[in-house]
């Protein structure tokens, strides 16, 4: 009898056995393979130089890591230039829609992100921008991703910075397009809020390559404001994309008025072109900026190394947001195991939500921008008879405070 219950239970155990096998789910093989290309649109010319090594390097480390998973997959970059125009840009993401490109990584400036958007929603294709912040492209559910946080975050930063270096008095300029509108209403707000005394911003038509009459009217602003405050007082802000950027600091130089005030800009800290082609006037003025900083890591100190041995200077920030939207794209698909924009869509902020990339931990939030925002201010210095940005301070938004180096 007992032989009786063992065999049954020998036979109950091995049925149990191939019944519990039967119901293992069958794991597919992933089925994408083959060449994977990536848009990229540049905002101007003069972006390809310091853009293009992080997004080398990042295409490189993914075609790595899908030989490494076994994977029959090789990305690859279309690259465009919109010239500084909407127009060419929304034509330049037709063309790559047109050859069948679900992901672009979208131009650093707002304006030509807005023009784009409407299309890209439409055709279901994915953006990701390295450096668009405009408040306004904050959009929840939309196709455009952001590594960068939106500018409601800096204007806060911005605030504090004024208060601390002890402006009482601000003028602000700003390019006429959706950056430095928005820009400038988030910093208005803020510096009001803060009891700063704020002059009605003076707009720029981004278009233009040469601002002496704006800068003239700039310098009667000052030379009034001089009967009020002490000159350390002062401050002109600038908010504008470094192509508006660069012809209002090189118009300063026939001014000597405006070159004894406290000049300062939104995020353009750390751009080579400012150094290449406003270097002189800006380290005379001693010309201060912020920019969204990465924390330091090993991560993103290897990325460091690397660009510096191919493009032989430091990274801008939006370069490294550059590199992490690359990988965000690609981690996106290879998730996704579908060369689709909606399916990229859907994909994207999950694997941001665990992507701690050289710009730091990605996620994102519910309009799709950077969910946490760290700054660091620098200024434009004369280091051996070079131009130089030199770091100043780091701002901290969780505690609204500056660490000042």
């Amino acid at each position: 009898m007992v032989g009786g219950i063992v065999a049954g239970l020998a036979a109950g155990a091995t049925a149990g056995y191939y019944l519990g096998q039967a119901t293992v789910p069958k794991i597919e093989k992933p089925s994408l393979s083959g060449e994977i290309p990536l848009g990229v649109i540049y905002a101007s010319p003069m972006e390809p130089p310091w853009l293009e090594p992080a997004i080398r390097i990042a295409i490189d480390e993914v075609n790595e890591y899908c030989r490494i998973l076994g994977r029959d997959l090789r990305f690859t970059f279309l690259a465009e230039n919109a010239e500084e125009s909407a127009t060419k840009a929304l034509e330049r993401a037709q063309s790559l829609m047109a050859r069948g490109i679900q992901a672009i990584l979208a131009p650093c400036w707002s304006s030509l992100c807005k023009a784009i958007l409407p299309t890209a929603n439409e055709r279901k294709v994915v953006l990701v921008s390295p450096g668009s912040t405009s408040p306004a492209l904050a959009i929840p559910d939309d196709y455009l991703f952001r590594t960068p946080p939106d500018d409601s975050k800096s204007a806060i930063a911005v605030g504090r910075y004024s208060l601390e270096v002890g402006l009482k008095y601000i003028i602000p300029v700003y390019g006429k397009e959706p950056f430095g509108e928005g820009l400038y209403n988030e910093c208005t707000r803020n510096w009001t809020a803060r009891g700063i005394k704020v002059e009605e911003g003076l707009g720029v038509d981004p278009e233009k390559k040469e601002y002496g009459g704006e800068m003239a009217t700039v310098r009667d602003k000052v030379v009034k404001a001089f009967q009020t405050y002490k000159k350390e007082e002062i401050g002109l802000f600038l908010l504008a994309t470094d192509a508006v950027l660069i012809p209002l600091l090189t118009a300063m130089r026939e001014y000597p008025e405006l070159q004894q005030i406290h000049v300062f800009d939104s995020d353009n800290a750390g751009i080579p072109t400012i150094l290449q082609y406003a270097g002189e006037i800006s380290a005379r003025i001693r010309f201060r900026a912020y920019r969204y900083a990465p924390p330091s890591s090993p991560k993103y100190l290897g990325f460091v190394e690397k660009y510096k041995a191919l493009a032989g200077f430091e990274p801008y920030s939006w370069a490294v947001c550059a590199y992490d939207a690359i990988w965000l794209m690609a981690l996106a698909i290879l998730t996704a195991d579908e060369y689709s924009g909606p399916k990229i869509k859907e994909a994207l902020p999950k694997v941001a939500e665990n992507y701690f990339g050289a710009s730091g931990w990605c996620a994102l939030n519910e309009a799709g921008d950077r969910r946490y925002p760290t700054y660091e201010i620098a200024e434009v210095v004369l280091e051996e008879g070079a131009p130089k940005w030199k770091p100043t301070g780091f701002y901290d938004a969780i505690t609204d405070t500056i660490k000042w180096y």
